[in-house]
């Protein structure tokens, strides 16, 4: 059986013959439909990594997700999410809300980083999410910090926004860093989704300037 990084060359391969002028968007940020992020920031920044860290349980890092996945939909435009951990459930998101997702489904934390940088260089894509939001802090903190750096160099020959979900403050090379602060209580259950993504309360802990600036 191929490897993880083969599997995700050939399809990289697949998705570049099949749409092969993928246009980009002119905006530099990508908005988020989220209060809290955008008028504090303007959105995601695209050509960046952006880190979100949520350190409690039940904070809505999930709920930040699927946010963004209904807002690049929307757009509309081509969303991937590598997931670290195998924990996304896609049922508790609308369908037509996962049409344009590539979901790569790991089984370690060694499967996602290649994908991850194999991704990041996909001219086909306008949103990336890397969710290691389940990894624990002791394997995190042993990847290197050369392994951003790279990843944001090949992020900023690209248009798109690039997020890694994390359950610790991880990634140096961060544009932008923002906290989910609040936990939701169990009365949250009982309030539309959109409702509660608005509500979502996300504080930026960093923002630097672009390289280019």
């Amino acid at each position: 059986m191929p490897s993880v990084p083969a599997q995700l060359s050939s399809l990289r391969q697949l998705l570049a013959a099949r749409f092969p002028q993928a246009a980009r968007p002119a905006d530099a940020r990508l908005l988020t439909g989220i209060p809290s992020v955008d008028e504090a920031t303007g959105g995601l920044p695209r050509s960046a990594l952006t880190e979100l860290v949520s350190a409690k349980p039940h904070a809505g890092a999930q709920l930040f997700l699927a946010q963004l996945l209904a807002v690049s939909r929307a757009l509309p435009s081509r969303a991937a999410l590598i997931d670290a951990s195998d924990q996304f459930d896609p049922g508790s998101i609308p369908d037509e809300h996962l049409e344009h997702l590539l979901w790569i489904r790991c089984r370690s934390l060694q499967d996602a980083l290649p994908a991850a940088d194999i991704l990041a260089r996909d001219a086909n894509f306008d949103l990336i999410l890397l969710d290691l939001a389940a990894e624990s802090r002791t394997a995190l903190r042993r990847i290197p910090a050369h392994s951003w750096y790279r990843l944001q160099r090949a992020v900023e020959q690209t248009h798109l926004a690039f997020l890694i979900l994390t359950p610790v403050a991880l990634v140096p090379s961060a544009q932008l860093r923002l906290e989910l602060v609040r936990a939701h209580d169990l009365s949250a259950q009982n309030q539309p989704r959109p409702q509660l993504a608005g509500a979502l309360q996300v504080t930026p802990q960093r923002q630097r300037l672009a390289a280019s600036a």
